[in-house]
């Protein structure tokens, strides 16, 4: 795992799995992965950040995020933090699926930020971490046939996963301070328009400096980097969409062709017209392959 800039992580094609304990007051900031993420916690004293909530955490809550759904986690105190994380590419969930049983579904068909999180039994934890642990040692040992025996557990993580995300209904409640949640809402509803702190000042009736504080100490990321990170969110959409690369631009914010170049291709890694070859066939490919498995019998 990579990487290449303080939001976004790369992982590879293969799962990144841990089992991890930690001590100490962590934070970590806002950020997104290239792959889907699933979260285990196990103990600990912590919050969790999603999009534009927070979550207390309980002992056997699982969360599954999806590439496009930012996040953070802050440790309260000096307890013992443990986790399980996995972290799993689209690609490797569409070549595990089959037809009629989609074991992405949990990750990308609900909206963003929501229904992120499954309360499990401790009788459902245990299956999960045996599961785990035993993707873990098949990845990391490679005995004879590691790629049937890690398909095959990967496969039935995700089916357990999808199973309790069926039968899930989510209760929790959002502890992220209403200004907090009220600023990240307002920037994306205006990417298009300019935004500076003498607009934020009189939209929410508070002190510039002590706002760009507060939304400092909450995600992890200041002002300027939410906003670049929203725009470059809705580019990527918009991209994948089949928009041109200058439409893209200035209907994702940036007023600046050059600098809406260089940007993206400084947090993404390719250029904007690369990223659209690639994630504009990828979305067309996957429609022709819904409508072929959706078609109606003659």
């Amino acid at each position: 795992m990579t990487n290449k800039r303080s939001y976004v992580d790369y992982i590879d094609t293969v799962p990144y799995i841990a089992h991890k304990k930690t001590t100490g007051n962590a934070s970590y900031p806002y950020h997104r992965h290239n792959a889907c993420e699933i979260f285990l916690f196990l103990q600990g004293n912590v919050r969790f950040y999603i999009e534009k909530s927070c979550f207390r955490l309980s002992p056997n809550d699982l969360f599954i995020l999806n590439p496009d759904e930012m996040h953070r986690l802050v440790c309260d105190d000096n307890s013992c933090y443990e986790r399980i994380t996995i972290n799993i590419t689209k690609g490797y969930m569409e070549h595990l699926s089959q037809a009629g049983i989609n074991l992405s579904t949990s990750f990308y068909q609900r909206p963003l930020g929501k229904n992120n999180i499954i309360p499990m039994t401790t009788e459902q934890a245990q299956e999960f971490i045996h599961l785990a642990h035993c993707l873990q040692n098949t990845i990391n040992n490679h005995e004879f046939g590691y790629p049937i025996k890690r398909d095959a557990y990967a496969s039935l993580l995700l089916l357990l996963i999808h199973n309790l995300f069926c039968q899930t209904t989510n209760s929790y409640t959002n502890i992220m301070p209403d200004y907090i949640y009220e600023t990240m809402q307002f920037i994306e509803q205006r990417l298009d328009e300019p935004i500076n702190l003498a607009l934020l000042e009189k939209q929410f009736h508070l002190n510039g400096n002590y706002l760009s504080q507060e939304f400092k100490k909450h995600t992890g990321i200041t002002l300027r980097a939410f906003l670049l990170d929203r725009k470059l969110s809705r580019a990527k959409s918009l991209l994948s969409e089949g928009k041109n690369v200058t439409e893209t631009c200035y209907l994702s914010g940036f007023n600046d062709y050059a600098n809406f170049i260089r940007s993206f291709s400084k947090a993404e890694g390719i250029s904007p017209g690369k990223y659209k070859k690639i994630h504009y066939t990828s979305n067309l490919d996957t429609s022709k392959e819904y409508l072929k498995q959706n078609e109606p019998a003659s």
